[in-house]
């Protein structure tokens, strides 16, 4: 957990190497956070390593492979002394239909997420000190959606097993906080050449909000601020007029 005689807070970044979680590291490296930085691209990784100010430890996982991911996870943890902080951001976007691109696809959002989530918990509540898990889902969580079925189902169920797991720290008084970050549209790889798109946020805005969701222990936050007005209005929409957008 963190130094209690340097006072440093130590956070481990999953998914770091390009987009929102590149972003998120150099802003939270900033706020004086140690990182943990994990994704495929471990080149990449080192390269981001060089743009933070303070101490990075810098593990290759790939979310797909989920044990691997949990026992890579707990190796971090210990050569960083403890964590308080784990955001899980590896994701895959993808609406071709395709059954092996989508499958692989939810192996990451969906199953990725919830064998990582699933240690963090168990991890902070042995150690019976003060945790936060954070999952970057969507604002395609809100509701299915032909453009992308597979996408925004893989995002729901972040939703709830992040509240789940909100539900299960609060029945057993656990001092564990639970993160839910429903992005909109961001400019990053992910988006790039989408069509339809609006509220376009850069990636760097992006990462000053979440980091401050963050640390203020938020339980959900949209990012930016005003796509939860379009989630409200999602879930308002009748079957008949949403069926023919």
């Amino acid at each position: 957990m963190s130094d209690k005689q340097t006072g440093t807070k130590k956070a481990i970044i999953i998914g770091a190497s390009s987009g929102i979680g590149k972003e998120l590291s150099i802003e939270m490296s900033k706020r004086g956070y140690e990182l943990g930085l994990t994704a495929r691209r471990t080149n990449l990784l080192e390269e981001l390593s060089r743009l933070c100010v303070t101490n990075t430890f810098v593990e290759y996982m790939d979310a797909q492979n989920h044990d691997e991911a949990r026992e890579i996870l707990g190796k971090l943890i210990e050569r960083m002394g403890g964590v308080d902080v784990i955001v899980y951001n590896a994701g895959i976007g993808e609406s071709s239909g395709k059954w092996e691109k989508e499958n692989a696809m939810h192996q990451v959002n969906a199953v990725g997420f919830a064998a990582i989530a699933n240690y963090a918990f168990n991890y902070f509540r042995k150690s019976e000190l003060p945790g936060q898990i954070v999952g970057i889902s969507s604002i395609a969580g809100t509701r299915g959606m032909r453009h992308a079925i597979g996408y925004g189902a893989t995002k729901a169920f972040m939703w709830n097993y992040m509240q789940g797991q909100r539900h299960k720290a609060a029945f057993e008084k656990l001092p564990i906080h639970i993160t839910d970050i429903r992005p909109g549209f961001i400019d990053t790889e992910m988006t790039k050449d989408q069509k339809g798109m609006f509220w376009v946020q850069t990636a760097e805005k992006a990462a000053k909000q979440i980091a401050d969701a963050i640390e203020s222990k938020r339980k959900v936050a949209y990012i930016t601020g005003r796509w939860l007005i379009m989630g409200v209005l999602f879930r308002l929409i009748p079957d008949f007029i949403w069926h023919k957008s």
